[in-house]
């Protein structure tokens, strides 16, 4: 495979699973913050400070009025401003360039869904209202028909990698802006709003249901923070993204050749895997969420130099 051909599939890859998180973050803070705005203003307000947290070179584009909904400076940042790089406009744009540039490696069904949800988000841009829910099933649309119609050959692989990387490390940035501020409150006396935070960091990474059919009904920090960061089959945990990732690493590059993005990623991988008990024991949630950041940074470069520099 030419390696202008995987480049472009894997940020394909990268910026659909990107979109699809931001739509999902948007949808999950906007209901937070409608919940809990008449009753704890701060957290309101610092649910939608989390996402410039969340997309760290991300700036807010519009004034904070006085009267105006919290939300609105940032359904317009992450939604429809093409000068963030981190907004959904942004990312369907260059999944859509990478798609066109490799017509030939897709099938027509998700050429047609992605093309779809590119005119969906022109619709929004030109009328200013975004449709979270509608535009978040669009993408699914797009991630089924991949899923349904494409050949699981290297150019499969290299899209799902993207996908792959891409939800594992925002999935820690999520994780390292959020888990602070939950550890250091306390239940005192409003034990609803306390378990709220926690329920929206489950749902922030689409993990509420899958952690209610582990834990049930409990809902306590350590079963949480165990959950996401070491659970060997929900598709959002730390571990378990690791361990794709390494997968769709192995699959291309052959059962003899250990490649170095290989190495970097199977490290931290048998990190999460063998030593989940001692880490949860020693509490330094922070520093380890650093440093899967930090590794799977270098995993996303050493990717770039053994696959697509020419």
């Amino acid at each position: 495979m030419l390696s202008r051909v995987a480049d472009s599939l894997y940020w394909m890859g990268r910026y659909l699973e990107r979109a699809e998180n931001i739509t999902r973050l948007l949808l999950v803070t906007e209901d937070f913050s409608t919940e809990t705005q008449g009753l704890a203003e701060d957290l309101a307000q610092t649910a939608w400070k989390d996402m410039l947290a969340i997309f760290p070179s991300a700036q807010l584009t519009r004034e904070i009025t006085p009267f105006a909904p919290l939300s609105v400076p940032y359904l317009h940042t992450f939604f429809t401003d093409l000068t963030n790089g981190y907004s959904i406009n942004f990312s369907i744009r260059k999944a859509r360039e990478n798609a066109r540039s490799v017509r030939e490696a897709l099938t027509l069904e998700v050429f047609l869904a992605l093309n779809e949800v590119f005119r969906a988000v022109e619709t929004y841009e030109r009328k200013g209202m975004p449709d979270l829910p509608a535009f978040h099933k669009g993408i699914f649309a797009v991630v089924g028909a991949i899923e349904h119609t494409s050949t699981r050959d290297d150019g499969w692989r290299f899209l799902k990698l993207g996908e792959s990387l891409e939800r594992s490390y925002r999935a820690a940035l999520v994780l390292r802006a959020r888990l602070p501020a939950l550890l250091a409150a306390e239940v005192r006396g409003d034990a609803p709003l306390y378990y709220t935070q926690w329920r929206t960091l489950l749902r922030s990474l689409s993990s509420l249901e899958n952690y209610r059919r582990v834990y049930g009904a409990r809902l306590e920090p350590n079963l949480v923070i165990g959950f996401l960061l070491f659970d060997a089959d929900s598709p959002r945990s730390l571990r378990y993204g690791a361990s794709v990732v390494c997968d769709y690493l192995a699959a291309l590059s052959g059962p003899v050749e250990l490649t170095t993005p290989a190495r970097i990623i199977g490290r931290l991988h048998a990190d999460l895997r063998y030593d989940d008990e001692a880490q949860m024991r020693r509490g330094d949630f922070v520093g380890l969420l650093d440093r899967v950041v930090g590794e799977l940074a270098k995993t996303h470069d050493a990717i770039a130099t053994q696959y697509f520099v020419t």
